[in-house]
């Protein structure tokens, strides 16, 4: 039985026996596919704990659409010398406890990382920064060891309050829009309005945000009421076919998103670049947007989308070729056994999580790449298990996407030699000097320009090296009900927006 066909079922059985029913007025629920893995703004680096963090804490900074810094907590900064930053913080703000904000909560929380009370991916971010002095409760002021250009861009750290402490996700308090009331892990989170938030209280009182593992119930929580909004975690078929129902509104738009297949280049027969591009050149990938995306993604040739501002072009692309693929299979040691018969070149693990697009997709990549004399075996595990083997090296190869791609400094935590977790995200174990040398030069060049030419090159020799083969830019999507009034999506599909959000 196709997929197409249960979405289809699915969908006419929830439409014929949803009715109008009472809703709370006050609560707004959203369904959410996992639990968020940690609510420790310093520690939480998967999706559905940032957009959590996001209700719950502030930063100093945040970044709008055009990637351009704005100021949060922070009401204005300056930028006197190459070495220090002054930033002045807002009066009036609280946190969920009653505390006043100070500037010794601002130098706590990046000190905690510093000086590792907690084990931050987000240390390698910060370790450019000499001191912190705080010389009155409303002012920051950093003195950096060095120019360091993306410095702003690592300032949207929530802010936690001085002492915290490493247990700060057990009860986290923040200064954001909503605080914790409960988590119920695997289940759901309810917040609730902060009245003293500085921006004003939100105007819906509570949020839920409930867990619902399968994307079919995520659709049928939806068309019953039971739940109002999800964001981006329905599959492409089932944003097709609620098109046109009268009880809902979609929103779509371009993202700063990028997905990737990622190899384990320590692996023997992964190592070899020759096997990577060929993988690469095996992936129909206009064929999968078309097919299985319904369109709703742009491809991709690096990580970065065409609309930033140090994206290029002018790189080696891997269009789909079934010819040249199996050339470097050959050239690289992998002959065909037996020709066109079933017998494989070699085998290959790929893990994924149980999730029903991720599953599908694993599901073509397996068969495209059989036609290249590639065995594909197929490990799906829960979320959790699954992070944890990434961020371990437990894998050849698997995929998965990145969001918020705004300052082009995310090639360094990502491909920097110094950056294998827990210290970056260089899950798939990259290495060359020369990627290191000009990943520093990124970070003290001071005109776009040169940091442009900088970041161009680095994609050019990733692209040749394919640590990573870059997949597609999928689009956000929201999709709510009617009564879900003043919620704008976003390229990173920001949570923070709910503050603004209205329940009629």
């Amino acid at each position: 039985m196709s997929r197409r066909f249960l979405a289809a079922s699915a969908l006419a059985l929830t439409l014929a026996c949803a009715r109008n029913r009472p809703s709370d007025n006050d609560l707004l629920t959203l369904a959410i596919d996992v639990t968020p893995s940690n609510l420790d703004p310093r520690l939480g680096s998967d999706e559905s704990s940032r957009r959590v963090q996001q209700l719950l804490f502030n930063g100093l900074l945040r970044y709008d659409d055009r990637g351009e810094p704005v100021g949060d907590l922070a009401e204005s900064w300056e930028h006197p010398e190459p070495l220090r930053y002054v930033f002045h913080l807002r009066s009036g703000v609280r946190f969920h406890d009653g505390r006043p904000l100070t500037s010794d909560d601002v130098r706590y929380t990046v000190e905690s990382i510093l000086k590792d009370e907690v084990p931050s991916f987000r240390k390698g971010d910060l370790t450019v920064i000499g001191s912190i002095e705080t010389p009155d409760p409303a002012t920051v002021v950093f003195h950096l060891k060095e120019p360091f250009s993306p410095f702003l861009a690592n300032l949207s750290l929530g802010i936690l309050p001085h002492g915290a402490g490493p247990q700060a996700a057990a009860d986290p308090v923040g200064t954001g829009p909503f605080r914790l009331v409960q988590q119920r892990r695997d289940q759901d989170l309810l917040l609730q309005a902060f009245d003293s938030y500085f921006r004003g209280a939100p105007p819906c009182k509570k949020v839920r945000l409930k867990v619902v593992p399968e994307a079919v119930s995520r659709q049928q929580e939806l068309l019953k009421g039971s739940a109002d909004l999800v964001v981006n975690d329905l599959t492409p078929d089932q944003v097709q076919a609620l098109r046109g129902t009268t009880e809902l509104k979609i929103l779509t738009g371009s993202s700063n998103s990028s997905a990737y297949l990622g190899f384990n280049l320590e692996d023997p027969i992964l190592k070899d670049v020759r096997v990577r591009q060929a993988v690469a050149y095996s992936l129909d990938r206009e064929k999968i947007i078309e097919v299985l995306l319904h369109g709703l993604a742009r491809p991709a040739t690096g990580l970065l989308p065409p609309d930033n501002w140090a994206y290029t072009p002018d790189v080696r692309t891997y269009p789909y070729d079934v010819g040249k693929a199996r050339q470097l299979l050959d050239a690289s040691g992998h002959p065909d056994p037996d020709g066109d018969g079933p017998r494989p070149r070699f085998g290959l693990t790929y893990k994924t999580t149980t999730n029903e697009l991720a599953r599908e997709q694993a599901s073509v990549f397996q068969e495209q790449l059989k036609r290249v004399g590639i065995q594909l075996e197929i490990r799906s595990f829960e979320w959790g298990t699954f992070y944890d083997d990434i961020k371990a090296g437990r894998f050849q190869i698997f995929s998965l996407q990145w969001t918020q791609l705004i300052d082009a400094d995310v090639y360094r935590m990502r491909f920097g030699s110094a950056f294998l977790p827990p210290a970056g995200f260089n899950r798939v174990r990259y290495v060359n000097p020369e990627v290191d040398r000009l990943l520093a030069a990124g970070t003290r060049a001071t005109s776009l320009e040169d940091r442009k030419r900088v970041y161009g090159r680095i994609q050019q020799i990733l692209a040749e090296d394919l640590p990573y083969v870059s997949l597609w830019h999928k689009s956000n999507f929201a999709i709510m009900r009617k009564r879900v009034q003043g919620f704008t999506l976003t390229s990173a599909a920001d949570f923070y927006v709910l503050e603004k959000v209205t329940l009629q």
